[in-house]
């Protein structure tokens, strides 16, 4: 159960999911540029910092069809219409762009995403799809063990990133009406960079285990 459910949120979901956020986002802004850099932002994150992890980092590996070593070909179209659709709920129409509702919709994307790709990543785990190199993993922990040994702070920083990324293009490509190419091109830039830190703090979380559990005690 847990195999096919992957299969069909992770294979057979991503692509019509991706064109349906595009066409939503749209509808709700006006403006096709920002559904794209919406779409973009979570496909750029989705293949290359999984990538890195995977295939550079060895942090974890993906089992299954249509893969490139150790993730999949379409990974970035796995992350980017969920990334899209859990902003696309944080952030109701018409929702002036106070700071209480800044902080509002960030707080938001981070619950939801953390919650959902946790469930996600615990199923991967689960079935043998996701094969994870942590020290959870290593001391053979639950599934939901190994998963939220990072997940919970992980997830949601990438959630709360991505949301912040994207609320940040959307008052410059929205409301300032700001749309040329080069502005476009750092959005992305800035917001890659914003979702890295959050994608870092993962390995960073594990090299401290690895010192804690060696007796590592500083200078």
């Amino acid at each position: 159960m847990r195999r096919a459910y992957l299969i069909l949120i992770d294979f057979v979901l991503p692509l019509p999911l991706t064109a349906l956020m595009l066409f939503l986002w749209y509808r709700r802004t006006g403006s096709g540029l920002f559904a794209i850099y919406v779409l973009t932002l979570g496909v750029l994150f989705g293949y290359i910092y999984p990538g890195i992890g995977t295939n550079v980092l060895h942090l974890w590996k993906f089992n299954g069809p249509f893969r490139l070593k150790n993730y999949y070909l379409h990974h970035g179209f796995m992350y980017a219409p969920y990334l899209a659709l859990v902003f696309y709920i944080a952030f109701a129409p018409g929702t002036p762009l106070t700071w209480g509702n800044i902080v509002r919709i960030v707080l938001c994307g981070a619950f939801i995403q953390c919650v959902v790709s946790c469930h996600h990543d615990v199923c991967g785990v689960s079935s043998g799809m996701i094969e994870m190199n942590n020290t959870a993993a290593r001391l053979k922990l639950s599934p939901v063990e190994i998963v939220t040994s990072w997940g919970v702070v992980g997830f949601g920083l990438i959630g709360a990133s991505f949301a912040g990324s994207c609320l940040i293009a959307y008052r410059i490509i929205v409301l300032r009406s700001i749309s040329d190419t080069r502005t476009f091109v750092l959005l992305l830039v800035m917001g890659l960079a914003i979702m890295g830190v959050a994608a870092l703090q993962y390995l960073i979380k594990e090299r401290a285990l690895i010192f804690r559990s060696a007796g590592y005690r500083g200078p």
